[in-house]
């Protein structure tokens, strides 16, 4: 992920991230140890599937998520 993405993610400018890095230097450290343990070790299907879902419309975004958490329940229920 870019540092502009990941800034838009957080909520902050990019020029925020950076002051970060100089002013505190532990809460930097602790955002970017975040963002490569956490939001780089996606697999390509994941990264796909989240740039795809970033495309939907939030009505869209909460089907989906609906579906999947059904889809998950069912299974769950024919194990029993």
């Amino acid at each position: 992920m870019k540092i502009d993405d990941f800034c838009k993610f957080l909520g902050i400018s990019t020029p925020t991230i950076y002051n970060w890095k100089k002013e505190k230097p532990n809460l930097y450290t602790i955002v970017m140890n975040y963002k490569e343990e956490k939001l780089n070790n996606l697999s390509k299907e994941e990264e796909e599937i989240l740039k795809l879902f970033k495309t939907l419309e939030q009505k869209e975004k909460e089907y989906y998520i609906l579906d999947i958490k059904t889809r998950i329940a069912k299974k769950e229920l024919d194990k029993k």
